[in-house]
This record gives C-alpha cells, sequence and structure tokens, in this order.
C-alpha cells in the first residue's frame, strides 16, 4: 500500500511538472520581447458550484508573465485544497493555465487587467460508498478580470484584488476571487 501510494505520488509530480515546464518555457522564450517581467501569489476563494450545492476550497496561486506595450502572456499554477459538501469532500487538486492579458495604462498607481486563456483543473470528489467518487478533469476556456494598487515607495510592487472563472458548462462551474501580491521587475 505504501509503495502504490508513493507511486502515485510521483505520477502525479511528473505529470504535474509535464504541465509546468511547456508553459514555462513559453513564458521565458516570450522574455526577449518584454519590456516587463512579473511574478505574483494570490490567495483565491474558490466556487465550485456542481447542481445547486457549492464547495469552497481556498488555493494558492502563482503567477509569472511578460509584458510588452500592456499586453501580456502569462503561466499560473494554482494548489487548492479540499471542502465538505453533504459528507462529500471536493478536493481542488491543482490548475495550470496560460493566459493573454490586456492590461490597462497606470493611473495614479491604479491599473486593470483583463484575461483571456485556456486552464487545465483537476478536482478529486470523494464520499461515502454510495456517492461519486473519482478524479475529474476540467479543461477549456477560461477568463478573469482584476484590479491592482501600486504601494506608495515601492513602485514594483502592488496589490491585486480579482475575479477568475477556471471552468463553466452546463453541470459544474469553478470560480474563484483572489487578494494578491505582485512584484514587476
Amino acid at each position: 500500500m505504501i509503495k502504490t501510494r508513493k507511486q502515485a505520488i510521483k505520477q502525479k509530480l511528473i505529470k504535474t511538472f509535464s504541465k509546468i515546464l511547456p508553459l514555462s518555457l513559453l513564458t521565458l522564450a516570450t522574455q526577449a520581447f518584454a519590456d516587463t517581467t512579473y511574478i505574483g501569489i494570490d490567495y483565491m476563494l474558490t466556487d465550485i458550484e456542481l447542481a445547486s450545492e457549492n464547495a469552497k476550497p481556498s488555493a494558492i496561486a502563482i503567477r509569472a508573465g511578460v509584458s510588452n506595450n500592456n499586453m501580456a502572456f502569462e503561466a499560473q499554477y494554482l494548489v487548492g485544497n479540499t471542502d465538505d459538501v453533504y459528507r462529500m469532500a471536493f478536493d481542488l487538486e491543482q490548475s495550470v493555465a496560460l493566459y493573454f492579458v490586456m492590461q490597462s495604462d497606470i493611473r495614479d498607481g491604479f491599473g486593470m487587467d483583463v484575461s483571456v486563456g485556456y486552464a487545465m483543473t483537476d478536482m478529486t470528489v470523494s464520499g461515502p460508498e454510495e456517492t461519486y467518487n473519482g478524479e475529474d478533469h476540467y479543461n477549456g476556456f477560461s477568463w478573469g478580470i482584476s484590479m491592482h494598487q501600486q504601494i506608495p515607495y515601492f513602485e514594483q510592487a502592488s496589490i491585486r484584488l480579482g475575479y477568475q472563472s477556471l471552468y463553466k458548462d452546463s453541470d459544474i462551474e469553478i470560480t474563484n476571487i483572489s487578494l494578491g501580491f505582485t512584484y514587476t521587475f
């Protein structure tokens, strides 16, 4: 049993890195054309709506992007935790996404971003035997909008508040509200 669990963890890590590596290489390759590079970390309150029930696991996201002329490419990696609804545990395992971000000009320290892209989200549902148990993959169109405020006397850093839709179809909707920190190089 222990060996099987270790193998499962190893396979999961390999799968995660196989998703992150191409996104990272794309982001780094476009850095040659960029006038700014940024990284960020966000705390996210996720809402998973399924059949009029809501699970609300929290998550942490790491973002990296390159920007030129108010347009950016951004890679995001999100790791979540578990929330229970009616004895069923909804575990937001991870989400990997690539976005095209349209950025506003910064006025008085404020700015706004609109992002569109593609997200690959993994979620595990577990509960009693008579309920659904399994791992699901939600891949598809994703979008978001965020506002950011530069920190006074530290203009490379900003506080960010955002809304993001990771996935939506007729059965399930995965969204989040985030509060984070971004540092521009």
